[in-house]
């Protein structure tokens, strides 16, 4: 349903430690946030109820009537068109759980939820760095790696809504294992968790004292390597390097597949910076046709922590080639 002009809905993440609700407007006003604990060992129920009683209080609060709808970020393959949650590690329990209509029912609102790297390239292309395009790739380089695709104005997301798992495309046939269980994926080399693993390996050598000290003492993170090769280190900046050419043979295959105006990158990883990037940017002639890298600019998020909840007001607000 498009939105008329003006319009504020209520944006819901549910995709950290914390729920956040706001009040979003049309315009890109967030206001209302809250951002209590999800408390997720509390089990789907009381969670949801959770979120119910968020919605209602800052919808109350903001003055709201029944009419402002509901969009959610949601972690994990859902059911964009049944609001079923299938799976999400990030949540432990929850397992074909009807987030959607639960939240329908507890607000008396029409409820739309998707996945949270779909809605963040729906906050891109609406709110953020993406504004005004309408085809795009955005990629979320975090603890693993999420992303979405808008081609033509509208999210490309599969039968099922689980399409655009950007993180798990192939970059290499004989690769490092991914925690999905696949072989050589995007994540298994950029996510934080993967460049985390091969500092590691790395700290255990000769070539690791750096990487060591940047960790000071505690495990070896993404954090560490990143610190290390900003002050020099080799090992850390060949790690990065590595990763940075794995991301650029990925978004290679994006740019020939998808042909966007912009891709977006946002997540904790992306703040690395040139480290990460500038290897990615060139290795990215390697992989991609002329004529469609020629066209394409690469572009960090503009809107940070918020990317999601922006994503999920964007959901709410419907498609803005149908206003």
């Amino acid at each position: 349903m498009a939105a008329d002009g003006g319009q504020q809905v209520l944006a819901v993440d549910l995709g950290g430690t914390n729920i956040r609700v706001a009040v979003v407007s049309t315009e890109g006003e967030l206001t209302y946030r809250r951002g209590p604990r999800t408390d997720s060992k509390d089990g789907h129920a009381r969670v949801i109820q959770r979120m119910i009683d968020l919605v209602n209080d800052v919808a109350a609060a903001a003055g709201l009537g029944p009419d402002n709808p509901v969009g959610v970020a949601s972690p994990g393959p859902l059911d964009p068109n049944t609001g079923i949650v299938l799976f999400t590690p990030n949540l432990p329990g929850w397992r074909d759980v009807p987030l959607g209509p639960s939240l329908a029912d507890g607000t008396g609102r029409r409820v739309s939820v998707a996945n949270d790297g779909n809605c963040a390239a729906l906050g891109e292309m609406r709110f953020g760095s993406g504004k005004g395009a309408r085809n795009l790739v955005y990629l979320a380089l975090g603890t693993g790696v999420g992303g979405g695709v808008i081609s033509d104005g509208r999210l490309v997301d599969g039968i099922r809504g689980f399409g655009a798992e950007l993180g798990h495309s192939v970059v290499a046939l004989d690769g490092p294992r991914c925690t999905c269980g696949g072989i050589g994926c995007l994540e298994s080399f950029v996510a934080g968790w993967a460049i985390g693993y091969e500092g590691e390996l790395v700290a255990t050598t000769a070539d690791g004292e750096a990487i060591l000290a940047a960790a000071r003492g505690g495990p070896v993170t993404a954090g560490a390597v990143a610190k290390a090769a900003q002050d020099g280190d080799p090992a850390a900046i060949a790690i990065l390097a590595r990763a940075g050419r794995a991301l650029g043979a990925a978004i290679g295959s994006f740019v020939n597949i998808f042909n966007p105006e912009v891709i977006v990158i946002g997540g904790g990883v992306a703040a690395i910076g040139e480290l990460l990037l500038g290897p990615a940017r060139q290795s990215i002639p390697s992989y991609s046709f002329v004529a469609n890298r020629s066209c394409m600019r690469i572009a960090l998020s503009s809107l940070g922590d918020d990317t999601a909840l922006f994503g999920a007001a964007a959901l709410a607000l419907g498609n803005p080639t149908d206003m």
